[in-house]
């Protein structure tokens, strides 16, 4: 089934692996380097986009809240200490993971209920939670680019339309 909400999903772990294939071209220490920012590392952030990712594959998938936001906090002290080959198997596991969720979903449009215990219940399309899940990626991986200016390098284009020019490419 061809749905925007994959394609968007396609684009997030183009994203994510751009971003962490840049990371590894640049010297290892600037990964976990603590700078003032938003997040004390790099590392950090990335640890923080696994925990959501893995959320909110818990909360699509049927779980309650408080369930899959206890399965991220075990991710979150697992990614304690890692490397950032590490978090390109997280991420590849995570998409795989997503991606099998959504092959096997009859209708990404079907609604689900969550109820979150600050903000109360919602009843949302699982596409509208997947497109949660990507522009989270995207703002922080706009974190990322502006840490590593931060650190006198450059960041890597992960702009959207650079993913759509990328998939034209290789069609």
């Amino acid at each position: 089934m061809t749905h925007n909400a994959l394609k968007h999903l396609d684009y997030h772990n183009w994203a994510n692996q751009r971003v962490l294939s840049h990371l590894k071209s640049l010297p290892e220490e600037l990964f976990t380097r603590e700078i003032k920012s938003v997040f004390q590392s790099v590392s950090e952030v990335f640890t923080h986009m696994c925990f959501a990712d893995a959320l909110w594959l818990k909360v699509i998938s049927g779980a309650p809240y408080e369930e899959a936001k206890e399965t991220g906090m075990r991710l979150k002290e697992e990614l304690k200490g890692k490397k950032i080959d590490d978090f390109v198997s997280i991420f590849h596991d995570t998409a795989l993971q997503y991606e099998t969720f959504f092959e096997n979903l009859e209708d990404p449009d079907d609604e689900i209920t969550i109820a979150h215990p600050a903000f109360g219940e919602i009843k949302t399309p699982i596409s509208e939670l997947l497109h949660h899940v990507v522009n989270h990626g995207t703002y922080h991986r706009g974190n990322i680019s502006a840490m590593l200016r931060q650190m006198g390098e450059a960041g890597v284009p992960t702009d959207y339309v650079y993913y759509l020019l990328s998939v034209k490419q290789t069609i």
